[in-house]
């Protein structure tokens, strides 16, 4: 069996307001997760660090840089496909650049769990966001 490792961030702004990528039509065309919204990360390559990885996705994805990567927790996923994904969640602190969105995506929002915005998203984003700000 393969297992696949993906590492996701939650992107804290100093007002605890979270980073949410909304996903473009064609990415949502390939994904097993059903929701338009996610946080930034993704798989990690053979021989890679998890952080290392972190640190290229939110370049690549945002055209950002963070700081002070704390792992929150981890899950498993198992795709409708039988492919096993191992998800490692970190909380990082926004450093600096300016959002510029890779073609994944077409849309951002920094949000907090008070501004109601996390209504329209999926539960496990929400859960994050909580642990992040939480942590």
């Amino acid at each position: 069996m393969i297992i696949a490792i993906a590492a996701k961030c939650a992107v804290v702004l100093k007002q605890s307001k979270v980073l949410v990528l909304k996903k473009t039509v064609e990415e949502m065309n390939g994904d097993f997760s059903k929701s338009s919204y996610d946080l930034l990360g993704g798989r990690v390559r053979y021989g890679e660090e998890v952080e290392e990885a972190l640190r290229r996705e939110l370049l690549e994805e945002a055209g950002i840089t963070c700081e002070k990567f704390n792992l929150i927790t981890t899950w498993p996923v198992i795709r409708s496909d039988g492919l096993q994904i191992h998800i490692f969640l970190y909380r990082a602190d926004f450093k600096g650049g300016v959002i510029t969105l890779s073609s994944e995506h077409d849309d951002y929002q920094w949000i907090s769990l008070q501004d109601g915005a996390t209504s329209s998203h999926p539960k496990w984003i929400t859960r994050s966001i909580s642990l992040a700000l939480e942590s």
